[in-house]
């Protein structure tokens, strides 16, 4: 538990750094963004599976490979999708979504887009660590073929 405190705190307080897209190359990319001077990335390396990959491209500090376990709900101007990591006793949750916002002058209304990981222990949230640079798009992408699951909203 220390050390997971320790690496969410210090993904909170790190300097501004570059995203790196930890997939590898023959791997498709689902997600990659930047928290702090780490990255979180999700890859797909074949039609079953999903890997999870949390570090530096020359450290990687987490990895998880699991069948993809994908959420999603709508609402008026927007929604969430989220994909789901366990861990023993934790699970990690990528999360990205946008919603609707205030109306501009032009008449258009803005659009809010947030993303990054939820860590959960035992179905309690510790952390909610968002994104703060993307290697590629602001969203879940490219999944391989999946059943839905019902969303649960942390």
């Amino acid at each position: 538990m220390k050390k997971l405190m320790l690496c969410v705190l210090g993904l909170l307080s790190s300097p501004v750094a570059i995203a790196d897209n930890l997939c590898l190359p023959s791997e498709k990319t689902s997600f990659s963004c930047r928290v702090g001077v780490k990255s979180i990335s999700v890859c797909s390396a074949n039609e079953r599976t999903v890997i999870y990959r949390f570090g530096q491209l020359n450290k990687i500090e987490l990895e998880l490979e699991s069948a993809v376990h994908f959420s999603r709900i709508s609402y008026s101007g927007g929604g969430r999708g989220q994909l789901t990591f366990a861990n023993g006793k934790y699970k990690y949750i990528v999360y990205s979504s946008g919603v609707s916002g205030e109306w501009l002058d032009d008449g258009s209304r803005e659009y809010i887009e947030t993303a990054g990981v939820y860590v959960v222990k035992n179905d309690d949230l510790l952390a909610d660590v968002e994104c703060k640079d993307f290697s590629g798009d602001k969203y879940i992408g490219y999944l391989p073929p999946f059943e839905e699951e019902e969303f649960t909203y942390f």
